[in-house]
C-alpha cells in the first residue's frame, strides 16, 4: 500500500508517461483520473488525495531536485475561505516531509484573483507575488496544476528578487499544451 492506495492503482500513476513541460517538473497530464483526483481535492474537500499526489511526484522527480527547501504557490484568500485549506500548501508540506526538507511559506499574493477560467493573456498579467527573504538559496516551488506557466513564472521572479539563487518549479499536473507550446 502507498498513501492508502493499493499497489496496482499506485503503480498505474507512478508508471504513467512523464509529462514534459518546459522548465517545470510535472507528474501527469491534467486529464482522466488525475484530473478527477485534483478536481475532488480542490472542489470537493477530498484532502485524502494529497498524500498520493505528493508521493507520486516524489517517486518521479525528487531524485533530480537539488534544493534546500520547499515552498508553494499560495491560493487566493477567497479560495482559502471556501475550501478551508490551500491544496498546494498541503502538497508541498507532504513533498517536503518525504524529501526530508523544510517547508517554508515564502510567497504572498499581491493580485488575489483566481486564475481558473482566465485566458492566457490574462494569466500572464495576473497572479503577482512578493517573496520574503529566505536563508535557503535553492528552493522548490510547488503548484497543483500548470496551464500557461504564468503563475509559476511570477512566483519564480518574486523568489529570485528576494535573493533565492535557484528556483525549481514543479506541478502535480499540466493541462495539455496547444501545439507548438511544450
Amino acid at each position: 500500500m502507498h498513501s492508502g492506495w493499493c499497489d496496482g492503482c499506485y503503480s498505474v500513476l507512478v508508471n504513467a508517461p512523464v509529462v514534459h513541460r518546459s522548465g517545470v517538473l510535472v507528474s501527469h497530464d491534467y486529464a482522466g483520473a488525475m484530473r478527477e483526483l485534483i478536481v475532488a481535492m480542490k472542489y470537493a474537500s477530498a484532502r485524502w488525495v494529497v498524500p498520493m499526489l505528493a508521493d507520486v511526484w516524489v517517486e518521479r522527480h525528487a531524485h533530480v531536485c537539488d534544493v534546500d527547501a520547499v515552498t508553494w504557490v499560495p491560493t487566493t484568500r477567497a479560495r482559502m475561505r471556501d475550501r478551508g485549506y490551500d491544496q498546494s500548501e498541503l502538497i508541498a508540506r507532504r513533498i517536503s516531509r518525504r524529501m526530508g526538507l523544510p517547508c517554508v511559506a515564502l510567497l504572498r499574493r499581491i493580485d488575489d484573483r483566481a486564475q481558473t477560467g482566465r485566458s492566457a493573456s490574462e494569466r500572464r498579467e495576473g497572479a503577482q507575488f512578493i517573496a520574503r527573504r529566505s536563508r535557503y538559496g535553492r528552493v522548490l516551488v510547488i503548484d497543483d496544476v500548470v496551464t500557461t506557466g504564468a503563475t509559476l513564472h511570477h512566483s519564480l521572479d518574486a523568489l529570485r528578487a528576494s535573493g533565492t539563487r535557484m528556483v525549481t518549479c514543479a506541478a502535480i499536473a499540466a493541462t495539455p499544451a496547444p501545439e507548438g507550446r511544450r
